[in-house]
């Protein structure tokens, strides 16, 4: 498992040999524009412009990328010293990044678990979720969010220290997907997390509303939840399935609610456990946002690799199962081998209906398992 998620580096830097098991879409036309977003809008911002990265009058961008969503702190922190590189540099060495961060955290779990008899699977999750690759081959920095996440679901295990704020408001940071989280730290009265995660961000996030360069991070979350635009050949959720076979958005709307709902309620009722409720939520994310691309299912490795390690729910022979799902890539090589449901390497709009269902149907199984095989009794 180490050689493969090795030979995901290799693939996207020189051979792109795992390019061909994902559709274009998913695989953008021009490596890096997720990652060339962040310096675009750090030099832009620098030179007068918008933190979105868009050029202005005489200054060029970085780097051809995305419009920049990213938080304007994280832009500013991690957009800034990538100017010192060429782009083409600074691609390749966060690879290298991405690389020594996520083996090191495989290293810390073997060595804080290295006598549970499920460390081996364990690491399988950890290091062999094939959506990794797609994310390494984006440039993506969604990683940083899964590190943690990482360090968060570690603390979940234990008595709560003010150093448990950090990892939360670092989530927040890189994506606000973890203000998912407050109702459950609520409910198990994490109160330092709480304080210390959300008196950060409000601290790094203030400056930037007021002076109304940072404007552009709120717009585009409001817009996501309130007018999703997500479908094939990219999005990977329940949410974009439904919009796509033409049910009314207020319908979609009105299921978000009322699962969200049931997430609290269930929580409370059964008192689940933070890790679990953490869980859930995770799964809330990737079934209902709107831009969740596969790789997002990256998130899942975390989760997966220390539930199995410490969760009853997700030691079951089930959920072992269905969790290994997420080692294996979707359908869509078939398809571009036979060219089934697919044209070139595009995947037809039924084709893509398949390949999200292979991801949200073993995550929403999963659900269920942890939310009946799980009692307070696992928790602190």
């Amino acid at each position: 498992m180490i050689l493969l998620h090795l030979f995901f580096y290799v693939s996207a830097l020189k051979t792109h040999t795992f390019d061909y098991f994902f559709p274009w879409g998913n695989v953008h036309d021009h490596q890096g524009i997720d990652f060339y977003q962040v310096p675009n809008g750090a030099r832009m911002f620098m030179q007068g412009g918008n933190l979105t990265g868009e050029s202005i009058s005489s200054i060029n961008t970085y780097a051809y990328g995305n419009r920049n969503v990213y938080h304007p702190f994280f832009t500013l922190l991690v957009g800034t010293p990538l100017q010192l590189l060429t782009p083409q540099t600074a691609f390749t060495l966060w690879l290298v990044f991405h690389g020594c961060l996520w083996f090191f955290l495989a290293w810390y779990l073997y060595q804080k678990f290295k006598s549970n008899k499920n460390i081996t699977l364990a690491l399988v999750l950890f290091l062999g979720l094939f959506p990794h690759y797609l994310e390494i081959w984006n440039g993506q920095y969604h990683f940083l969010y899964n590190a943690a996440i990482f360090f968060l679901l570690l603390a979940s295990l234990q008595q709560e220290k003010w150093q448990d704020g950090l990892a939360f408001v670092s989530s927040l940071l890189v994506k606000p997907i973890s203000l998912l989280f407050i109702p459950a730290l609520i409910l198990r009265k994490r109160w330092k997390t709480l304080l210390l995660g959300l008196s950060l961000f409000a601290v790094t996030t203030i400056f930037f509303i007021l002076n109304r360069s940072g404007m552009y991070y709120l717009n585009n979350l409001f817009d996501r939840v309130s007018h999703p635009i997500g479908g094939p050949p990219g999005i990977f959720t329940l949410d974009a399935v439904l919009r796509f076979l033409a049910v009314p958005l207020y319908n979609t709307t009105l299921t978000k609610v009322v699962v969200a709902l049931g997430i609290v309620f269930v929580s409370w009722r059964l008192r689940l456990n933070l890790f679990v409720q953490l869980f859930l939520w995770t799964s809330f994310y990737l079934l209902f946002y709107d831009l969740v691309f596969e790789y997002h299912y990256t998130t899942l490795a975390p989760f997966l690799a220390i539930g199995i390690l410490t969760q009853k729910a997700l030691q079951t022979r089930i959920a072992k199962v269905l969790s290994l799902t997420y080692v294996l890539p979707t359908p869509f090589f078939l398809f571009h081998l036979w060219q089934f449901q697919a044209v070139g390497q595009s995947v037809t709009d039924a084709g893509w209906v398949i390949l999200v269902l292979f991801r949200i149907l073993p995550l929403m199984i999963l659900d269920y398992v942890v939310i009946f095989r799980s009692r307070s009794t696992y928790a602190l």
